[in-house]
């Protein structure tokens, strides 16, 4: 029993590896694509679109934005701002007691007037940042600071763009092209303020994978983080987290803090950032992670999608970020390594496989997908909420793809295998209502008259065994199992090695009593043993086994007054031949029989040749002479 159980179980499995085998080749080529980079732009698209669906941040916000916007340029005169307007806005805002000042506008030239008193303003404000852009390889690209402030008190705004022309990472630290360390505008933002928490920052783990900020760290963006493949990691970089940030900053613009417009919790002890939010001066950035910005607030019904967003917010969501990540606000967006993202894609494969096997209805099958996707997108976007980035398309792709051809080759299989069984019961109708119904009268008058007993026991047993063929054939074809059927209970494994199948076939013929074997007095045992230094698939070794039962079967049929039979398997330059000679007269017809026919075809499966001709003095030779080498791939479904 336990051999039966073993054998279906092995036979199932030989047919589901059949089916999953195209569905693993999906798997590969997904992970192939994947690590070219070809899912880059997708994995970004699905990132952002995940999270501009986060929930909106309860944190409390530690900056508040001075937005210089349109009515704020017509009411100084447009842009760039006076010098002294600056003044009076810096004068204003140190009223009440900001922790920290961020200046986000270029004053590398005077805008007069009032810039001996914008000088004086900046140089005594110890509490108050500047801008530059440092990091262009092209020297005359770069803008420098203003001259007044010392090099602890300015960051550099210089930002990494995506591909696609979107903001997903910041850029807190970089050496420039002449070798000095430069540290961001955020994190000069952040750092101070922090500072004032008594939250120590130190400067020297920029040699390291991470920064230190009291007790936490900010590790170190990598090249495949992510969705990223082979990225450039220019400095220290970490990715944004905006599924954390979904809420809009305070903001006031130039005339309010002028006139004191605003509560004055609002400015003490927060970071305090002046960056222009007016359309004409174009400092913007595109992004599709945010819900809502600052300039989509007021045209998001026309491009909802893709968000516009000012230098001055994205300097104000990355100090944020830092700072809530060292005050434990809110995680720092993490990744796996490479090799658990792959797995994770390949483990989504594999399910999609399993699903089709196991439920093998088409609907069921669909359906299955469509969970099993909205389950992954579920655990990516709560993942992503927890603060890690998980594959999601190539997961998705893996599944679905892996899953669909699966469904597609196992519904085919099915098809296949129900017309077996049709084509099996139609070809037992047509047995059972013609010949075996005659050979049961046959039967029955035989033994009515007493025949001899040696004829009815011969024709007994035809009919015993036209009936066996038809339950192996439907066991064979149902389960496609690797077996030849010889006679009732003999039955060839095809997995077996070639020479014992042939040893076997050759044995089993010659045991029947037939008239051609009947006066046999010489036999020149076969050798089949050089055959294994080949590998042969079920296929071939079918074929092999059916030449030399049909040219066994010729000599005992046809052959008159044999008294040697000679089987021999050997090889002959770079081919084998399996030969049958035998030296009776034997019966010669110009119609090709079927047994011709199934042997030419063997021959042409092989890359060989089939032919049957005279032997000298008498009798004939029936031999199949096939290659060595060859690609035995090509048109056949297993290999051994």
């Amino acid at each position: 029993m336990l051999i039966a159980l073993w054998q279906r179980f092995r036979q199932q499995a030989i047919v589901w590896c059949e089916v999953a085998l195209p569905g693993l080749l999906i798997i590969v080529l997904v992970l192939l694509i994947r690590w070219i980079g070809l899912l880059q732009i997708q994995e970004w698209m699905a990132f952002d679109s995940l999270s501009s669906r986060c929930p909106s941040s309860t944190a409390e916000h530690s900056i508040v934005i001075v937005g210089i916007d349109e009515a704020d340029l017509d009411r100084v005169g447009g842009f760039p701002i006076p010098d002294q307007t600056l003044v009076d806005l810096l004068k204003t805002l140190q009223r009440y007691s900001p922790a920290v000042i961020g200046l986000g506008l270029f004053r590398d030239m005077p805008v007069q007037p009032g810039h001996d008193a914008l000088a004086q303003m900046l140089a005594q404000s110890s509490n108050l940042v500047g801008v530059e852009m440092a990091l262009n390889p092209e020297p005359s690209l770069n803008i420098k600071p203003p001259s007044m402030l010392p090099s602890e008190r300015i960051g550099f705004v210089d930002v990494s763009v995506d591909e696609d022309g979107k903001l997903r990472r910041m850029v807190l630290a970089s050496q420039t092209e002449q070798g000095m360390l430069k540290y961001s505008f955020a994190l000069q933002l952040a750092q101070r303020y922090l500072a004032s928490q008594n939250i120590p920052f130190q400067a020297e783990n920029f040699t390291s994978k991470s920064i230190q900020l009291g007790a936490s760290e900010l590790s170190q963006f990598q090249a495949s983080s992510g969705g990223y493949i082979r990225a450039k990691t220019m400095g220290h970089q970490a990715l944004f987290n905006f599924c954390a940030a979904q809420s809009l900053f305070q903001t006031l613009s130039l005339t309010d803090v002028l006139q004191q417009n605003f509560a004055p919790e609002w400015i003490r002890n927060r970071i305090v950032i002046i960056g222009m939010t007016a359309p004409s001066v174009k400092d913007v950035f595109f992004t599709s992670a945010l819900r809502e910005t600052l300039s989509s607030r007021l045209i998001s019904r026309l491009i909802p999608a893709t968000q516009l967003i000012y230098g001055v917010e994205v300097q104000a969501h990355a100090a944020n970020q830092i700072i809530n990540i060292a005050l434990t606000r809110q995680p720092q967006l993490r990744v796996w390594a490479d090799a658990w993202e792959y797995l994770w894609i390949a483990s989504w494969g594999l399910l999609g496989i399993m699903l089709e096997i196991l439920l093998q209805s088409p609907w069921r099958s669909v359906l299955s997908l469509v969970v099993a996707t909205a389950i992954l997108i579920g655990i990516s976007f709560f993942a992503l909420i927890l603060g890690w980035w998980i594959p999601l398309v190539p997961a998705g792709l893996a599944l679905n793809g892996a899953g669909l051809v699966t469904a597609f080759l196992e519904r085919n299989l099915r098809f296949e295998l129900e017309y077996r069984r049709v084509a099996v019961e139609r070809m037992y109708e047509a047995i059972h209502n013609g010949p075996l119904q005659h050979l049961a009268v046959v039967l029955r008058s035989l033994d009515e008259s007493n025949s001899p007993g040696e004829l009815q026991q011969q024709l007994q047993s035809l009919n015993e065994e036209l009936r066996s063929i038809f339950q192996h054939m439907r066991q064979e074809m149902l389960t496609r199992s690797d077996r030849l059927y010889l006679k009732g209970n003999l039955i060839l494994d095809l997995q077996a090695p070639i020479s014992e199948l042939l040893y076997q076939v050759y044995n089993y013929t010659l045991e029947i009593q037939a008239p051609g074997f009947a006066e046999i007095q010489t036999y020149i045992s076969p050798d089949f043993e050089v055959l294994k230094r080949n590998h042969f698939s079920v296929k071939q070794k079918r074929g092999l086994c059916l030449f030399l039962q049909e040219a066994l079967w010729n000599v005992g049929k046809h052959a008159i007054g044999t008294t040697r039979l000679d089987v021999m398997c050997l090889r002959e330059g770079n081919n084998y031949v399996l030969r049958v000679t035998d030296n009776g007269l034997g019966s010669a017809s110009v119609h090709e029989g079927q047994g011709t026919k199934q042997a030419k075809v063997i021959a042409r499966e092989l890359g060989g040749r089939f032919q049957r001709r005279s032997h000298h003095p008498k009798g004939t030779i029936c031999e199949l002479i096939f290659p060595m080498q060859r690609n035995w791939l090509k048109g056949w479904v297993r290999v051994q």
